[in-house]
């Protein structure tokens, strides 16, 4: 990143995120962005410290070419199954894919608005990035900066190029803030 204000994600906390502190976290959030090549697929697995207003990112799964069943089979033999994940509603078939794998998964609910309310819901709340667990994640997060017009001058609008952990972590905290009229 250039430090010029031209960041996307300001409120960053990048440490170590200790396997003491994930035995105590009990809100996890999971979201999925299919892809499959040049596209990644990402997947990460969130914890949300609602009072602090943190978001954990805990593990991710970051390929190219692997399929619905073995994107699925990883996670559940993660031991991930059990909490629900949101997907990119855009391949209804992957997600029924999930479903029929066993995992609790369902489409995000996209609408007008929703992402660029999405961005601001997470530019408001802090990132904690252990870039040992979530490598490709911390990556995109920290290099993910504002669009930039011939003179140099911030575009509004956010890019969509290397984003595809950024998707996933908006995928998974969609029914936050899509719950209009309300901050969560």
């Amino acid at each position: 990143p250039s430090g010029d204000g031209g960041n996307v994600f300001e409120y960053l906390e990048v440490r170590e995120i200790t396997d003491e502190e994930i035995k105590r976290m009990d809100r996890i959030y999971q979201g999925v962005d299919f892809g499959w090549y040049p596209d990644q697929f990402a997947f990460l697995r969130t914890y949300y410290d609602a009072a602090r207003e943190k978001i954990y990112l805990l593990d991710e799964l970051y390929v190219n070419k692997w399929s619905n069943q073995q994107t699925a089979s990883w996670i559940l033999e993660k031991g991930y199954g059990e909490y629900e994940i949101i997907c990119d509603s855009a391949e209804p078939k992957s997600v029924n894919d999930y479903r029929d794998a066993g995992l609790y998964a369902k489409g995000a609910v996209k609408g007008p608005g929703s992402v660029e309310y999405g961005f601001k819901w997470l530019q408001s709340r802090t990132l904690v990035i252990d870039p040992r667990r979530t490598p490709y994640a911390h990556q995109e997060i920290v290099n993910y900066e504002y669009a930039r017009d011939k003179d140099g001058n911030v575009i509004s609008g956010y890019p969509d190029a290397n984003d595809h952990a950024i998707a996933a972590l908006l995928y998974a905290y969609e029914p936050y803030f899509n719950r209009r009229g309300t901050s969560a």
